[in-house]
């Protein structure tokens, strides 16, 4: 398989795939989605595969989509264009990564905002170093949150309209405590924690592995968490219909700027 911007490593029974855009922040675009979501099929389809762990070269985990990828027109497209991007490149790929039958681990540093904040809250385990921090400010942006609304069902109701409503940065700690950071790592341990619960999972009956995670999804998709999910990306493409005719993205991201800068 050719790989655009990550790469992927065999470890034993260990898939790594690691995002590797670092001079870019490891921002996804296009190509880079692809080539994860690829990877993550390959892997769930791959029986010698027991556990797939996501990490990221450079200082950050993700800073997110790769908005100048989309252009500043972006908002002036098509609504249906739109909706169809965003439908297969950022809600399909994320609960792919989710849904995948493997177990997923999540390894982030550094910088994990709003797309990046989504991948990682898709893993079924997510080790954290401690300069880590996660963040969704889009709705400072003009947007209703990321294309995912996971936030209050993986840090709760308040702490979700808390982070959300201010776009203040979560960071590791707090995220440890409240339990959506499973382990909580200096950077030097970050890569050999991961890597050994990886082993760890994998040494367990990959069919009972597999039925407990469905077990588990299915306990949360009983209380709502599908639907909830695609009710909220048709409530997210309609904020973007709505602002197409509101200020650029340009003054869009000086505004946001301006209101963290006097919180």
């Amino acid at each position: 398989m050719t790989a655009q911007h990550i790469r992927i490593e065999r470890l034993g029974a260990i898939e790594r795939i690691t995002l590797a855009r670092p001079e870019k922040r490891n921002a996804q675009n296009k190509a880079m989605l692809e080539s994860l979501d690829a990877a993550l099929k390959r892997a769930g389809s791959d029986d010698e595969v027991r556990a797939v762990i996501v990490a990221a070269d450079g200082p950050d985990f993700s800073a997110g989509h790769d908005h100048k990828e989309l252009g500043d027109d972006y908002l002036q497209r098509p609504t249906v264009e739109r909706y169809q991007f965003e439908d297969r490149y950022y809600l399909e790929i994320a609960l792919c990564m989710r849904n995948l039958t493997k177990p997923v681990i999540v390894q982030a540093q550094g910088a994990c905002i709003a797309g990046g904040f989504m991948i990682a809250a898709m893993a079924d385990l997510l080790i954290a170093s401690e300069d880590a921090y996660f963040s969704d400010p889009t709705v400072l942006l003009g947007s209703a949150a990321v294309e995912v609304l996971f936030h209050p069902w993986a840090l709760g109701d308040r702490l979700a309209r808390d982070i959300l409503f201010t776009g203040r940065k979560l960071t590791a700690t707090e995220a440890h405590q409240r339990g959506f950071v499973t382990r909580l790592v200096s950077r030097d341990e970050l890569e050999a924690t991961a890597l050994g619960i990886a082993e760890t999972i994998a040494k367990a009956p990959a069919f009972a592995m597999q039925m407990m995670k469905r077990s588990l999804n299915r306990n949360l998709d009983a209380q709502g968490f599908s639907v909830m999910m695609s009710a909220h990306f048709d409530t997210h493409q309609l904020v973007h219909t709505a602002s197409k005719s509101s200020a650029s993205a340009a003054d869009r991201l000086a505004n946001f700027k301006n209101i963290v800068a006097g919180s």
